[in-house]
């Protein structure tokens, strides 16, 4: 008899009430949400929905430790399990509110990207970074509340840090030059660029380690992130989305240089109102610089809306100059730059 009334009061009637408590709490979260979820889209700001998505996970461990909890005052547990459920709840609190502030903290920057024109593949190294930061955190918390030491724990992360540190070097290396090149928004995504080593292409993506660039044959250059950060680039996007497309020349000796201008000129205008991706009404312009054994060198320049528009408008216009010289009659030496 004593042992049936020790079931039903220290384990089956509290594991009831538990049950119902937390169903109760999930069918009250349920509403919340979804009257949350009607309120912020009449509101349409965009800070409660981030509230609102980082704290739907934490807020099912919520429940459960608010069921737990209510189980526990109405038990006759003896001591040493009340104790054991006492941590479980003190555990759940601290896991769920770990994950509440890590999916905060990620959404909060992913919410500050969309607004500073950070292009969002390119901030998961920082997430990775806010996120692990948080969670370790919060373990360190967890571990306290269940009577572990974390000084000495930190001291050997300290000393093993080091250690890791010197062995991890060129990876660490990479992962700062990887937070440098975000912070400085000098290279982003999306961004048309030349390394001084001769990769060239869109960056496509910049991870804890590498930046990836898609050339325009339409493959992947992987560059560390440490050489990037070093190499002298050329950002075809900055500081303004239009830019240059420019064609090199070389007149032949004995024409007539302002003949060969005109004619430039026409045709480059042409180019620019007919062809996808040139700024039409934009005047191109022609300019001698060179003198060579074989002729004059000069350039052509038309202004293109983006990068992505650079090989189109070029090959329109080499084709467009070496027919019209032809019908001009006027010969391009060889070994010209085009």
């Amino acid at each position: 008899m004593g042992n049936a009334r020790f079931f039903l009061g220290s384990l089956f009637y509290p594991s009831v009430v538990a049950v119902v408590a937390m169903a109760a709490l999930f069918i009250a979260r349920g509403i919340t949400i979804h009257l949350l979820k009607k309120w912020i889209q009449r509101c349409e700001t965009g800070v409660n929905e981030v509230i609102l998505r980082s704290l739907r996970t934490p807020s099912v461990y919520w429940c459960i430790a608010i069921g737990l909890y209510v189980a526990l005052e109405l038990s006759d547990l003896p001591r040493k399990y009340v104790f054991i459920v006492d941590r479980t709840i003190y555990i759940l609190i601290v896991f769920s509110a770990t994950i509440a502030l890590a999916n905060l903290a990620v959404r909060a920057f992913e919410s500050y990207a969309q607004r500073s024109d950070i292009s969002i593949p390119a901030t998961g190294i920082l997430f990775g970074v806010f996120r692990a930061t948080i969670v370790i955190a919060g373990i360190l918390v967890i571990l306290n509340i269940l009577g572990v030491s974390i000084a000495p724990l930190l001291t050997a992360l300290g000393v093993g840090g080091l250690a890791v540190a010197l062995a991890l070097k060129d990876t660490l290396s990479n992962l700062f030059a990887g937070l440098h090149i975000i912070a400085s928004k000098q290279v982003r995504p999306g961004d048309y660029i030349k390394l001084n080593s001769g990769e060239e292409g869109v960056v496509t993506d910049i991870t804890w380690r590498s930046t990836t660039i898609t050339s325009a044959a339409n493959n992947i250059i992987i560059v560390p992130n440490a050489h990037v950060a070093s190499a002298t680039i050329t950002n075809y996007e900055l500081p303004d989305r239009q830019m240059s497309v420019s064609v090199q020349v070389t007149a032949p000796n004995g024409e007539d240089l302002d003949r060969i201008e005109a004619i430039t000129c026409e045709v480059a205008r042409g180019v620019t109102n007919e062809v996808p991706g040139a700024v039409a009404g934009e005047e191109p312009s022609v300019r001698f610089h060179t003198f060579a054994d074989n002729g004059v060198g000069f350039s052509v320049n038309i202004r293109i809306m983006d990068s992505s528009s650079l090989h189109v408008v070029r090959h329109h216009l080499i084709k467009a100059l070496h027919r019209r010289y032809a019908e001009e009659g006027i010969a391009i030496p060889p070994k010209n730059a085009a």
